[in-house]
Parts: C-alpha cells; structure tokens; sequence
C-alpha cells in the first residue's frame, strides 16, 4: 500500500470516527432534556446504543486492517458510513431535537390566584369548624363533671349517661364528616384546577410550537417520613431540564387572566 494511500485512508477513518463520536455525544445531551417514559423510545435507545458498539467494533476492525496492509479496508468504511447513516436516524426517533418545555406545578398551585384564593376559604371553614367541635368538646367534658355528682341508680344519672353517650357519638360522627368532606373539596378543586393546567400547557404548546411540556416540582428532602419521602422520589419523572423553556409564570398568569 502506497505511503499517500495509507494517509488518507486514516484522515477518512479519523473523520468518519470523528462524526459518529459528535453525532452520539450530541444525541445522548439532547437526549437528556426529554423523559423517556415511553416503551418504544426505549427501545430506539437500544438500538443507538447498540449501533453505537457496532461502529466502534468495525473502527478498530479498520485499523487493524490498515495496520496489516489489507485492502479490504474500503468494505469496512462503507459498512461504517452505513451504520453512521442509521445510528443518526434511529437517533432521530428517540426525540432528540424536540423543542420542551418544563412546569412547575407546585408553584402554580401555590402562586396563582385560585389557590390563593382557595387557601383563604379553606382556613375559615376549618376554622368555622374548630371553633363548632371546640363547643361541643366543652358541652360534652360539662357533661362528664355533672354525671360525676350523681348516683348511679337514679334515674337522673341514667338520663344524663344517655345525653353524654348520644353528645359523644354525635361528636365523633361530625368529626369524621367533616374530616371526609374537607378531603372531597380537595380532591374536587385540585382536579379542576389541573384540567386547566393541561388544557392551558396545550394552548401554550399549540403557540410555540412545543412537542413536550412536562412536570417539574422539587422533592422536598427535609421530609422525616421516609415512606412519603420514598413516594415522592418515585413519582419525580423529571431528573434534568437544563435548556429546555419554563412557562410556569405565564401558565399563573393564564391561569389569573381567567374568570
């Protein structure tokens, strides 16, 4: 083999090496501006990972070719360009270059004008309620200290037991609705302000041209309770959005410009 041949034929290996290298560098930090949940983009990862391993395995079968003199060379950098050609379009597929976007839901609850709004009325019910139970907490404690005056076997004791037993169960029985009816108004405006949430982040996606928006909230690590801390970190889909677009301030304002 000829001194110019040999020349060339490793600048044409080096920037066929060189294209793959930026190609999947550029494809695996793209890649990490998307959640990959779903099940066929995993398996197109799988295939650029393994396409990835194929062309490094025919880089060094080139170079041992070209250090033995063999002419055969020429198949083994076509096979490479064919590879390169694919690992790009398999790369294509996974999501890379999609234009995302990030909200952050907690702050959209706490920030908007609903939730400010919500929280006020909420802290008067409850507070309408405490001061409700407090009464009958003190009826039911004057009860305990009359019935302590009488005698067992009178029939005023009897009536008073009655009272108290019925004012304890009454008690009780508001307690746990009350309990029950607070937690349905919850579950009811937070599914209602979060229709609003994904109707409006697909109204902002339709405007700017956006193929993802997704969730990010910050996980509270000052939690004691390692089950909720645990939770939290399970439903946290979200490891990294450097780059990608924050409409959680226009989704409030959104959000605040409704009636």
């Amino acid at each position: 083999m000829k001194a110019k041949d040999i020349v060339l034929t490793a600048l044409f290996a080096a920037i066929i090496s060189a294209a793959v290298s930026y190609g999947y560098t550029k494809f695996k930090g793209d890649a990490q501006h998307i959640q990959k949940n779903d099940a066929g983009q995993e398996n197109t990862l799988v295939k650029v990972e393994n396409l990835t391993k194929e062309i490094e395995d025919l880089k060094t079968d080139l170079n041992t070719l070209k250090l033995s003199g063999n002419k055969d060379y020429t198949k083994e950098m076509q096979e490479i360009m064919k590879k390169q050609t694919q690992l790009q379009s398999e790369s294509k597929q996974s999501g890379a270059g999609l234009k995302v976007a990030i909200v952050n839901i907690q702050k959209v609850f706490q920030g908007c004008k609903k939730g400010t709004t919500y929280r006020q009325e909420a802290i008067a019910e409850q507070d309408k309620v405490i001061a409700e139970m407090d009464k009958l907490s003190k009826e039911i404690e004057a009860k305990k200290a009359g019935i302590k005056t009488l005698k067992e076997d009178s029939s005023d004791y009897m009536t008073m037991a009655r009272e108290l037993f019925e004012e304890q169960a009454d008690y009780q029985a508001r307690q746990e609705f009350y309990k029950q009816q607070m937690e349905l108004k919850d579950k009811l405006w937070t599914k209602e302000l979060y229709q609003d949430v994904l109707r409006i982040a697909g109204d902002i996606a339709k405007e700017k041209g956006l193929d993802l928006v997704l969730r990010e909230d910050e996980i509270d690590f000052s939690e004691t309770n390692a089950s909720e801390l645990g939770l939290s970190m399970r439903v946290h889909k979200l490891l990294y959005s450097g780059g990608c677009l924050d409409i959680t301030d226009e989704m409030i304002a959104r959000l605040d410009a409704e009636k």
